[in-house]
């Protein structure tokens, strides 16, 4: 019986650390994004200048408490290349650009499910922003039966972060947690 109380109080424990660790990060990516020149859709827009397509994925990467990245995937428009930027949230310039040839295969995503989508990923973005107030870090496409999802996550200037789910048929949010 004692072993088993152990074992939940370290589980405790352990969770609220896990918990803790998760709250600091979201504050951080908050502290250090309202520094950025740049946004998330306007690192998407230059990607998808350069990539000639529309952007799948993007992510703020932060590096400690320095400012990091915007890391944005795009899938060209023949969908036969997804190609992966790495932007400066400074200025907007791409610091790197590599072509994914193992990502490529792994993505569901079609050129002509993001065309039928009324709603793109900038447009997604901007819906989950205006929703919660906050910054996104994090907006991934996925398909959902025969349309595009959307899932953003945005954090708050207190440090908390919420994922909202939209969806890309009328750009209408989903779901927030």
């Amino acid at each position: 019986m004692k072993t088993k109380a152990t074992a939940l109080m370290t589980a405790v424990i352990l969770g609220s650390a896990v918990t803790a660790s998760y709250a600091a990060d979201a504050a951080r990516e908050s502290a250090t994004l309202s520094h950025a020149k740049v946004s998330m859709n306007q690192a998407i827009t230059v990607a998808e200048e350069q990539g000639r397509g529309q952007a799948i994925d993007a992510k703020y990467l932060p590096k400690g408490d320095a400012m990091g990245i915007y890391d944005v995937k795009v899938l060209s428009m023949d969908g036969k290349k997804l190609l992966n930027f790495d932007i400066n949230p400074d200025n907007g310039r791409v610091l790197k650009a590599t072509r994914e040839r193992v990502g490529k295969v792994f993505t569901r995503i079609k050129p002509a499910d993001l065309q039928k989508a009324q709603t793109p990923l900038k447009g997604a973005i901007k819906a989950a922003e205006a929703q919660t107030g906050g910054k996104a870090v994090m907006a991934d496409t996925d398909r959902h039966g025969d349309t595009v999802r959307y899932t953003v996550k945005v954090v708050m200037t207190d440090g908390t972060s919420q994922t909202i789910k939209v969806d890309g048929a009328d750009g209408r949010v989903a779901s927030a947690k």
